[in-house]
């Protein structure tokens, strides 16, 4: 019995040390660790064109600064765009605000004027019910452009405050990039001899079984995309949306994003035609939205099993976690996660569970 709750306090003390070892490096050594993490990762990318550069004739070092240079222009001219894209769609809105706001008016008196049919039909306990949710709903729909615009404020003034961080570690990432390049062989050499040569050997062929892994993964999300493209694409060419092909790609592009979703397009757009009394619109793309989500939920934990090498139950136990835990972010980062587990597991690194 004494021997037993040795073990158990032992193993309580190892699971409570490696939880505040887990928080101590998300909360400090990963933020400052993480451009560096960052410019290992692109440079470990950029080995595959390097490698060409060098078989071609091309040092080391001015091929390490062609790709890095190049990386960043792609990143740069791709951030312009959408800024530009963004900073045209507002103004656009900007100039038919007005025009829109008078159309939202009269699809809301149009509204109450309906519900209050309704209201005064029914019984009058519950008419008197119905009438203060109603005066309730309107104050807040009125309420709705000032929260919206205080909003808005709020999210400028933290860019605003954030952007010398961002800069600062954009930059610290994109000069580490060419270092960690410039040098890879060196670099990883130095941080695999910093480990015990046991482990080291237990290390081998993990790094290509992970590559392979996160290869699937994105190979996963390009399918998600793909399928969520030609559904959209579908849904706007009957609902007789203009140009349905870009807003489609637009839409799926945003919901391969993390945190976003379709939602954030189609839900707001149905609202809109809702509002202004296209029902037909607003409806369908409300039943777009369902299904879009649908599909994805149904299809997504099978996809990442398929082309990680997971079983499809322990994906979805993975999606769903990671949904519960960490939201959007969880649900792509915890099956990354559990593939990587599953490789050290199976290289002998850790031992989590046993091997069938």
């Amino acid at each position: 019995m004494h021997q037993r709750l040795i073990k158990i306090l032992t193993a309580l003390a190892w699971g409570l040390g490696a939880v505040g070892l887990i928080w101590l490096t998300a909360r400090f050594l990963l933020p400052w660790a993480a451009p560096f993490l960052l410019a290992y990762a692109v440079a470990a990318l950029l080995e595959i064109p390097l490698r060409f550069l060098l078989r071609h004739g091309w040092r080391r070092a001015p091929a390490a600064g062609l790709l890095t240079i190049t990386v960043l222009a792609l990143i740069g001219w791709g951030a312009a765009r959408l800024s530009w894209r963004g900073i045209t769609a507002i103004t656009g809105f900007a100039k038919q605000a007005p025009m829109v706001m008078a159309s939202v008016g009269q699809g809301l008196e149009r509204l109450q004027e309906r519900v209050m049919v309704y209201i005064s039909a029914a019984p009058e306990g519950v008419a008197q019910y119905m009438l203060a949710a109603l005066e309730a709903l309107g104050e807040a729909l009125y309420g709705l452009p000032v929260f919206l615009s205080q909003w808005a404020l709020d999210a400028l003034t933290a860019m605003a405050q954030a952007s010398p961080d961002i800069l600062l570690f954009l930059v610290t990432a994109g000069i580490g990039t060419y270092f960690i390049s410039a040098s890879y062989p060196q670099t990883t050499a130095f941080i695999l001899a910093q480990l015990p040569e046991d482990f080291r050997s237990r290390l081998e062929g993990l790094g290509q079984g992970i590559k392979g892994s996160f290869g699937g993964f994105f190979r996963a999300q390009a399918i998600l995309m793909l399928m969520t493209f030609f559904q959209l694409l579908l849904a706007f060419w009957l609902l007789e949306v203009k140009s349905p092909a870009t807003v489609a790609a637009v839409t799926a592009l945003i919901d391969a994003l993390p945190v976003f979703g379709t939602g954030i397009v189609l839900v707001p757009w149905a609202a809109y035609c809702l509002l202004l009394g296209d029902t037909g619109r607003g409806l369908g793309l409300l039943i777009c939205w369902v299904l879009v989500n649908l599909v994805r939920s149904c299809t997504q934990a099978k996809l990442l099993g398929d082309q990680i090498g997971l079983n499809p139950l322990a994906s979805l136990l993975a999606v769903y976690v990671g949904w519960r835990v960490w939201g959007v972010w969880g649900m792509l980062s915890f099956p990354i996660l559990l593939v990587t587990l599953q490789q050290l597991n199976d290289k002998g690194v850790i031992r989590l569970w046993k091997r069938l």
